[in-house]
């Protein structure tokens, strides 16, 4: 059986609930400077599916949302440290 955490939820029982994404920082993102490391290292990406976009007219980078799996690997790749990943309900509650 699992340890059990503070609280008397278990890890794998609170990460039910939380979902993973990255968000990027739009004041230290500089995607014509950086190679676009994030998009290239992005395991979605590499499946072929657009979870991060870069246009040619973008000033910052784009992650998907519903896509992203919040592996934290384009956190790692970021030259500008412009990605973060946080977590979040996966059920948002409507009245807040």
């Amino acid at each position: 059986m699992p340890p059990k955490k503070k609280g008397g939820k278990n890890k794998e029982a609170e990460d039910d609930q939380l979902t993973r994404i990255a968000i990027i920082n739009a004041e230290k993102c500089k995607p014509k400077k950086c190679n676009q490391e994030c998009k290239k290292s992005c395991p979605v990406v590499k499946l072929g599916k657009l979870c991060i976009e870069v246009t040619n007219k973008s000033k910052i980078a784009f992650v998907s949302e519903p896509l992203c799996i919040g592996c934290g690997i384009c956190v790692k790749k970021c030259p500008f440290e412009a990605i973060n990943i946080i977590n979040l309900p996966k059920d948002l509650e409507r009245n807040t």
